[in-house]
């Protein structure tokens, strides 16, 4: 623990749950994807790619919901179940952490997997406008 009052940051939490599951966090590489959105390559998942502070319990989320991609077996799932699957980890952890998920952000993410089941890969199409 750190800081004055010997809470852990938000940051410093990621950290730990990333040590906790043997897992490397990349904030920025040669892949040509966005790491401001965060990913995790299929084929190495003992990597996090995403560039942020975590210094917002929505990026905290975001954060824990790559670290679940890595850690869950996703073998058969179609990737709006991955999606699905991976928001309800992250928004149990940041639960059993006692920190509360933001409405907003949970919200972005059933919203996400909406649109990802319908549309596919165009998921693009079912963006609003």
């Amino acid at each position: 623990m750190h800081g004055d009052e010997g809470l852990m940051t938000l940051r410093e939490i990621f950290e730990d749950e990333l040590k906790a599951y043997n897992l490397a966090w990349c904030r920025g590489c040669e892949i040509g994807k966005s790491h401001s959105r965060g990913f995790v390559l299929d084929a190495d998942k003992t990597m996090v790619h995403l560039d942020s502070e975590i210094g917002t319990r929505s990026s905290l989320y975001r954060g824990l919901h790559e670290i679940a991609h890595c850690i869950l077996d996703e073998k058969g799932l179609r990737r709006f179940e991955c999606e699905a699957q991976a928001n309800s980890w992250a928004a149990e952890r940041m639960r059993l952490l006692g920190i509360s998920v933001p409405r907003k952000t949970a919200g972005k993410g059933r919203t996400y997997v909406s649109r990802m089941k319908r549309w596919g890969r165009n998921i693009r199409k079912g963006r609003a406008k």
